[in-house]
């Protein structure tokens, strides 16, 4: 088939687009296209603008061309080339067809997926960093297990690297022309988010695009400082000044100095054992800036593993010789670690529960205090908001 008849082809598929997919035919009808050779795929992106070859598009069908299309177009949107920075390149192209797969697997009038594509579903509801470092730490654990051949070579073939659509992201690009762009893909962006009942499996994807980064040692400090050095309302000491007027008012109180928190560890969860040490070396960094502390450390899955409750306070520092995460018995019941506080322990209005898991669990029992949600799965985010401040769990 030539050019000329693709060219009919790419404009049939674009108003498909554009009565089907209107955050597709966004990009279709603005997004610089060029008929050309590429090294490795049929479609080559650069996040700036699309490259065909003809000649690679001829084992694929009208429809597999559709699907290859829309494909391309979500990396654009999705900003996968301008995300991999110092990534490596091979395994970044295979997260981002991965994450994409996935996506297109949920839409309707999208063409078909050509046989050659990648798709797990078990990396469903991830986004393109969390399955990059999920395949790069398999792929270390593969090279350390694994003898060179007599060439060197590594690599097996479970991945085509003629699949590989990512180009080079070229700065020297005119800065209007990446403003211009960027106003495309938010236009696209915002059609896409309206239809979330649509497009529900791209929302993780979005949301890591449109929510900046943000490092949890910031984060935690802020929450920390913000809690428990801030003064609070109390009748204790009411507001002098509506007094002579007999109008009793709160007035301010500072917290004690004594900061108490307890962190529920959920050990079935992906959490490794140096993250854990990371996170708890930040806690006891802003711990050291009170006067006095208190930490507790709970273990759970389907229960308190009591035997590995940890516990440290300003006179008896936590040493990392005493950290590791249990064995998990399988599964999650965050309730059960409520009703243990509740019989167990005393715990205060001011205190703080610090939650760190997946968030692959159901909440059914009252909060006790104030509740900080670390939670390692993007998709549950969303899911604890109207019980506690929830954060990504970045470290």
């Amino acid at each position: 088939m030539q050019t000329t008849s693709y060219k009919d082809v790419f404009e049939k598929i674009r108003v498909n687009f554009l009565f089907n997919h209107p955050f597709l035919s966004v990009l279709a009808l603005s997004i610089e296209t060029s008929y050309d050779e590429n090294k490795n795929s049929a479609f080559l992106t650069n996040g700036f603008k699309i490259t065909i070859d003809t000649n690679k598009l001829e084992k694929y069908s009208k429809e597999e061309i559709t699907y290859l299309y829309a494909h391309t177009l979500l990396h654009i949107v999705l900003k996968h080339p301008y995300r991999q920075k110092t990534r490596d390149s091979y395994i970044w192209n295979k997260a981002c067809d991965i994450v994409i797969n996935n996506i297109l697997s949920t839409f309707t009038n999208i063409g078909s997926r050509p046989a050659d594509e990648i798709f797990d579903l078990t990396l469903k509801d991830k986004c393109v960093e969390e399955v990059y470092e999920i395949l790069y730490k398999k792929k270390k654990e593969e090279i350390g297990k694994t003898n060179p051949n007599k060439d060197g070579a590594l690599d097996s073939n479970e991945y085509d690297k003629s699949k590989l659509d990512l180009d080079e992201v070229y700065v020297k690009n005119e800065k209007i022309d990446q403003e211009k762009l960027d106003g495309i893909i938010i236009q696209a962006l915002s059609i896409a988010k309206k239809a979330s009942n649509l497009y529900e499996g791209m929302s993780i994807e979005i949301d890591t695009l449109i929510k900046p980064e943000i490092n949890l040692s910031d984060e935690l400090k802020e929450y920390l400082i913000s809690s428990f050095f801030e003064k609070q309302l109390s009748y204790e000491r009411p507001n002098k000044r509506f007094i002579s007027n007999g109008i009793y008012m709160p007035g301010t109180k500072k917290l004690n100095d004594n900061l108490n928190i307890y962190i529920a560890l959920d050990s079935s969860s992906s959490v490794t054992l140096d993250e854990y040490k990371k996170f708890l070396g930040i806690i006891g960094e802003i711990a050291d800036s009170f006067y006095e502390y208190n930490v507790e450390i709970l273990p759970f899955d389907l229960k308190v593993r009591s035997e590995y409750i940890i516990k440290f306070d300003s006179f008896n520092p936590l040493s990392s010789d005493e950290l590791l995460i249990p064995k998990s018995n399988g599964g999650t019941s965050f309730d059960e670690c409520l009703r243990y506080l509740k019989k167990s322990s005393e715990v205060r209005n001011d205190s703080l529960l610090i939650v760190l898991s997946d968030g692959e669990f159901e909440l059914t029992e009252s909060l006790l205090c104030n509740t900080l949600f670390i939670i390692s799965n993007k998709k549950n985010l969303r899911k604890f908001e109207k019980d506690g401040r929830v954060i990504q769990f970045n470290i």
